[in-house]
């Protein structure tokens, strides 16, 4: 189920001397077949916590553009490069040299040049062996990921199910950063690249964050993104900067690089896969399943493919589902234990009821953290067929009243609502003399920040950035 983005904040450029530690590559870099085998373990894994991998030429292109980078990195043949199927902005590396990256990411890309400097700042990574020195906590976004804090009392462990389906909570050190960010710089270089693209590629993040951040009406710190994982500065920016200038770089991409890459993304699913459902504000509905729901006031909906995480001031919530095989109670049952673990607690009496005339099951239950704290759980489970479908909330006690409006909110829909719910892809267009950045956001699929989301598909900081004969990407919805 899959939905959101970015941080970052622009400031002056540092001293060109601040820059520097890129001639710090190792010598003869090397992958080790022990981090391979691992790495391709855990590979199919990742995939399904990402919606799966796109396949095609768009997945054969990204791939040949690693493959550029990986022989200037010195690790030629040695990894694998994978686009997964979810919008959200990430990029990611495990060790073995497994590089993953979202088709959200590709959405807000402009050239092959910024292409070649996430993955190189990726590989860098790799080759500078950054795993085997931070801090990784593997978490799924599974069933009761959002609930892992009662028994841990860990805050990052929960806040984790909000990370729309990240398998990896990734936190570099800063000179991690930096020294993976000077790699990739150099790897553009001897790859042809324009140098300049790594800091134009942290420009079209921060101006698609801002957007996020308008949309979602949340905290920017609240996005899980790519930044999330790769903390942006405004030093990397300044740092970015000067190491293309001392490099000799302009800032110009050649033309046949812009059109490679839009040409590759033209056609691209961008937002929601339908197979995961649809994300509209507060509301989630799903053409194939034929459900809906919405989220209380206040609180924010996000879409994975592992299940749709609500996110409130007091509350926190998943939604799911699977096949019912018994009774809604023993399936309600089954849910709140694995939710709870081995977390002290103690559940309530099962309470029976119909919500939009489907059979549902309320069980609640009282859980301790390691902190002594006492927190509010509840399972709520509906019957549609042979399937059930629950939402597993989480409040501080007395606060459970929160979810009422959500568990009350869940519903069949009709044929013809499933109907209207329609995916969308990136088009390509060819600015005219007479065009400008409204009239071409104005056949943008979406009914607002039409021009706010225009600009920051293509990287613009403002509409007087467009020009005649420009080619730039459109969201329009897939033809029926």
């Amino acid at each position: 189920m899959a939905s959101s983005k970015l941080s970052l904040a622009l400031a002056s450029a540092i001293a060109l001397g601040a820059c520097a530690t890129i001639d710090s590559t190792p010598d003869a870099p090397s992958v080790t077949q022990n981090d391979r085998a691992v790495a391709a373990r855990q590979h199919p894994q990742i995939l399904q916590q990402f919606g799966g991998a796109v396949e095609g030429p768009l997945a054969i292109y990204v791939a040949g553009v690693g493959e550029r980078v990986a022989t200037a990195a010195g690790v030629p043949g040695q990894c694998t490069f994978s686009v997964v199927n979810t919008d959200v902005v990430n990029a990611f590396a495990v060790p073995g040299c497994y590089i993953y990256i979202t088709r959200g990411l590709l959405a807000i890309m402009n050239s092959e040049d910024e292409l070649a400097s996430v993955l190189g700042h990726e590989v860098g990574h790799v080759v500078a062996d950054h795993a085997a020195r931070r801090q990784n906590t593997a978490t799924l976004a599974g069933l009761g990921a959002i609930l892992a804090g009662v028994a841990t009392g860990s805050g990052e462990i929960a806040q984790a199910a909000g990370q729309v389906g990240q398998l990896y909570a990734l936190n570099y050190s800063r000179d991690q950063e930096f020294e993976s960010d000077d790699l990739g710089v150099r790897y553009l270089g001897a790859t042809g690249y324009n140098p300049y693209a790594a800091a134009d590629m942290l420009r079209a993040l921060g101006i698609n964050d801002e957007l996020t951040t308008r949309i979602s009406n949340r905290q920017a710190s609240a996005i899980p993104a790519w930044a999330r994982t790769h903390p942006l500065s405004a030093d990397r920016v300044a740092r970015a900067n000067a190491n293309a200038q001392a490099a000799g770089a302009t800032r110009d991409n050649p033309p046949e690089n812009t059109r490679a890459y839009l040409e590759a993304v033209r056609g691209m699913m961008y937002g929601d896969d339908p197979e995961q459902g649809f994300v509209n504000g507060r509301s989630f509905a799903h053409p194939g399943m034929r459900i809906a729901l919405e989220a209380p006031e206040g609180a924010t909906l996000t879409n994975t493919p592992a299940a749709v995480i609500v996110r409130g001031q007091n509350l926190q919530a998943q939604f799911s589902g699977g096949a019912l095989s018994g009774t809604l109670e023993a399936y309600t049952a089954n849910v709140m234990r694995q939710v709870l673990g081995q977390a002290p607690s103690q559940v309530g009496q099962a309470q029976r009821s119909t919500t939009n005339g489907l059979e549902t099951v309320t069980l609640p239950a009282r859980a301790q953290n390691s902190q002594g704290q006492v927190l509010e759980v509840a399972v709520t489970a509906y019957r549609v067929g042979d399937r059930a479908y629950h939402f597993v909330a989480l409040a501080p006690q007395g606060g459970m009243g929160a979810a009422a409006p959500m568990t009350r909110s869940f519903r069949q829909i009709s044929a013809q609502e499933a109907a209207a719910l329609r995916p969308r892809q990136i088009s390509l267009v060819t600015v005219g003399a007479r065009d400008t950045a409204q009239s071409l956001a104005n056949r943008m699929a979406y009914d607002t920040y039409q021009l706010e989301r225009f600009l920051a598909l293509n990287g613009l900081s403002s509409a007087g950035e467009l020009r005649a004969g420009q080619t730039v990407k459109l969201v329009t919805y897939v033809p029926r």
